[in-house]
């Protein structure tokens, strides 16, 4: 997006992604940061949206949105915040471990990742040209929303290892591994003009590597975990068990 001056940034006291989200919920700000990435979605690759396109977009005048933002460049952040925010809480959802075999969370969670980035490729694209308003200029917004995503990954591992008392610690780098490979490789799929797989097989493919991935980190710990039955039903046995093996495949 090209680069226009605009005046007073607005700015909350709050911290975590909640207080992140927060600062996009009053109605004006939703407006234009929502038009915002509709317009992005509708450009043509490599094509500019102006302050000017936006605020026609919001029904609002272009001085309003000049109000809203310190400049451009925090504009920009602010659409890619809102972008990572969505995306992450409609994530959060896939990778509910409530319901749900192992096997299935991995899958519906990639199937997720694979379906944004398919069909959003202009804003999978924007997201990678530069940070979010909380990031500093060395991580770009797709590299945020890794880490948010590995973080949010490896807080459940821990949860659920404190709980049915075993060390999480061996898995503590999986989480960003498995997104990472996940992320480069639907991104380097979608964007192939060679033959390629279906979604569908990209994604089981994905699943798979997953699973051996995990697998490996579990065995080496000495635990059996078999991706097929219900993980609450797998928990509950750990912890009947005081941290021993699930049933062995």
């Amino acid at each position: 997006m090209p680069s226009d001056a605009i005046a007073q940034p607005v700015t909350a006291e709050l911290t975590g992604r909640e207080a992140r989200w927060e600062r996009h919920n009053s109605e004006r700000q939703k407006r234009i940061l929502t038009s915002a990435v509709e317009l992005i979605e509708e450009r043509a690759a490599g094509a500019e949206v102006s302050v000017q396109q936006i605020a026609d977009r919001a029904g609002l005048a272009k001085s309003v949105v000049y109000r809203q933002f310190s400049g451009r460049d925090d504009l920009d952040r602010r659409v890619r915040a809102f972008v990572l925010g969505q995306f992450a809480a409609a994530l959060d959802a896939s990778m509910s471990i409530s319901v749900g075999t192992l096997d299935q969370i991995l899958t519906r969670t990639i199937s997720a990742v694979a379906e944004w980035i398919t069909e959003h490729p202009r804003i999978h694209e924007f997201m990678g040209t530069g940070p979010t308003d909380y990031d500093d200029e060395s991580i770009d917004a797709i590299s945020s929303l890794k880490a948010t995503i590995a973080d949010s990954a490896r807080t459940t591992i821990t949860e659920v290892g404190r709980s049915v008392g075993i060390d999480s610690s061996p898995f503590d780098s999986l989480p960003f591994a498995v997104v990472t490979m996940v992320e480069g490789t639907l991104t380097h799929w979608v964007r192939s003009t060679d033959p390629k797989p279906s979604r569908e097989e990209i994604v089981a493919d994905l699943a798979k590597y997953t699973w051996y991935m995990f697998d490996g980190v579990a065995r080496s710990s000495g635990l059996q975990i078999d991706p097929h039955v219900e993980l609450s039903t797998l928990i509950a046995e750990l912890v009947s068990s005081d941290g021993g093996t699930s049933r062995p495949d």
